[in-house]
């Protein structure tokens, strides 16, 4: 479906930040928010994808940081007791050495979700979020 009048939220405004731990910067972060006008539990997220600069960030790098936890990206649709407001800002945490060099950089979040309230005869809305911005890494 078409609908995307949410998306525009999908991506926060707050710039890319370079991780470190002591002197070592072990990665990068950013901030996405669930692209609806009512929250969803994570399980209802069908697939979630991030791409910086035109490349795609194996799934296998990425932290999701929700409500004081971390999940990877395969465990989402197991958290059906996790909820995702609306209004709070999920944290994205990519591991890479060095981090992301400081400047623009390209973002894009592909997100297909189910819509839980939808659930009329076992058919569910899901819809396709796909937001491209360009961020500041710092």
């Amino acid at each position: 479906m078409d609908f995307q009048a949410y998306n525009k939220i999908l991506i926060c405004k707050s710039n890319m930040k370079n991780v470190a731990v002591g002197d070592v910067v072990i990665g990068y972060e950013f901030q996405i928010k669930y692209p609806s006008y009512r929250g969803a539990f994570l399980s209802c997220i069908e697939d979630l994808k991030f791409f910086v600069d035109d490349e795609e960030i194996p799934a296998g790098k990425i932290s999701f940081k929700l409500n004081g936890k971390d999940f990877l990206l395969s465990e989402l649709k197991e958290c059906f007791k996790e909820y995702w407001f609306v209004r709070t800002p999920a944290t994205v945490f990519v591991r890479q050495d060095g981090g992301i060099p400081s400047g623009e950089h390209k973002l894009r979040v592909y997100m297909k979700h189910r819509v839980p309230y939808t659930g009329y005869f076992g058919q569910y809305l899901v819809l396709d979020s796909d937001v491209t911005e360009t961020k500041i890494a710092e």
